[in-house]
């Protein structure tokens, strides 16, 4: 009788717990999505400044990404060849 009444309380105790994790999941991708889109904004937004496609953006989501951005700071950007820099004018005093 009372290995019945454990076994009970256990399996209750391992479904509240089963619930808990589950909302503790979905809490954390209610956080992750967002942010995650955030990034992904963001990265496309200066690769697209740069002169580069956005779609370079989704190296954003991988461990590859400290390589990238070594790879777009050294290397020639597209956007730069187009700037046009203008001096301001000579100053006489």
């Amino acid at each position: 009788m009372i290995e019945g009444f454990f076994a009970l309380i256990f399996s209750l105790m391992g479904a509240v717990w089963g619930l808990v994790v589950l909302a503790s999941w979905g809490f954390l991708l209610l956080l992750f999505i967002p942010f995650a889109l955030l990034w992904g904004w963001m990265l496309a937004r200066i690769l697209t400044r740069a002169g580069y496609s956005p779609w370079w953006a989704l190296i954003g989501f991988t461990p590859l990404l400290p390589l990238a951005v070594w790879i777009f700071a050294f290397s020639s950007w597209p956007a730069a060849a187009r700037t046009v820099v203008l001096m301001p004018p000579e100053r006489r005093y």
